[in-house]
């Protein structure tokens, strides 16, 4: 699996490239803003939701911005990994 990042989105690849996940997010003014996250039905309980949703943090890390979510399940992680989530919240 591989992620690639497009405008405001990360994209989930599988070995053959086709998409089989990808988050949405927002940039609104010194915060990044989760809006989407999706994999595929038969992909999930892998932890691919959870490798998205670290590649936007990461991203708010680079650039120094915060993080925040309207996704439920990004919220829900957010909600649960506050302690290392600390530095972008």
């Amino acid at each position: 699996m591989e992620i690639i990042e497009k405008e405001n989105k990360f994209l989930l690849l599988n070995d053959e490239r086709e998409k089989v996940g990808e988050i949405d997010f927002e940039n609104n003014g010194g915060k990044l803003t989760i809006t989407h996250t999706e994999v595929q039905k038969v992909l999930r309980k892998e932890g691919l939701g959870e490798r998205l949703v670290l590649s936007v943090v990461e991203k708010a890390r680079e650039t120094d911005l915060s993080l925040g979510a309207t996704c439920p399940y990004a919220a829900n992680y957010i909600k649960h990994h506050k302690r290392e989530l600390e530095d972008v919240l």
